[in-house]
């Protein structure tokens, strides 16, 4: 019994060298798959050449229960120092399905905002939505005047990217689209 075992164990490992060599072989000819979502963070390369600073770590959670329809959210802050210190917060969500992530990315980019504020749509991919703060926004009213707050959603494979910047500065809005083009140019 124990020459069968051991072949057995034998045969396994030599098959899953096998796999393994030929997943590395072919490696030059697939793309880049991002496994999470601290990944698609900024990291210091990205930030000097966009111009921007990081006030902290990102702080990512991971969920473990199976039954969880986000497997991880990662939030990031940062600062535009060129632009009075503006703000941004970048979200980076990972979804078991696209079920969720599709029901979460309708829910957060049109729930409480008007459509005067709508800058784009789909330019960034399907689902991906460019606005600006409007005063017919719920709560718009009270928003500080001469404060923008910019808003980019895009919907990439199983992840949902929300950024947002606050700030005086309009050109904060070029900035925001320019995060966005950063993180997708990183899924190859």
């Amino acid at each position: 019994m124990k020459p069968a075992m051991i072949l057995a164990i034998a045969l396994i490992i030599v098959a899953a060298c096998f796999v393994a060599g030929f997943s590395l072989m072919q490696g030059g000819n697939t793309t880049h798959m991002i496994s999470g979502t601290q990944e698609l963070a900024l990291n210091a390369q990205d930030l000097q050449q966009l111009g921007m600073t990081s006030n902290a770590d990102c702080q990512t959670e991971e969920q473990t229960s199976y039954s969880s329809q986000q497997v991880q959210y990662s939030f990031c802050n940062y600062t535009i120092s060129s632009l009075n210190d503006t703000e941004v917060i970048l979200q980076l969500q990972k979804f078991t399905n696209i079920e969720d992530l599709n029901g979460s990315y309708q829910y957060g980019s049109l729930h409480l905002y008007s459509i005067e504020g709508l800058i784009s749509e789909n330019v960034y991919g399907d689902q991906s939505r460019f606005r600006v703060n409007n005063v017919n926004d719920y709560g718009g009213e009270f928003n500080e005047p001469g404060v923008y707050y910019y808003h980019l959603w895009i919907c990439k494979d199983l992840y949902l990217i929300h950024i947002t910047s606050g700030g005086r500065s309009q050109e904060a809005g070029e900035y925001v689209t320019r995060i966005g083009q950063q993180i997708l140019s990183k899924f190859g």
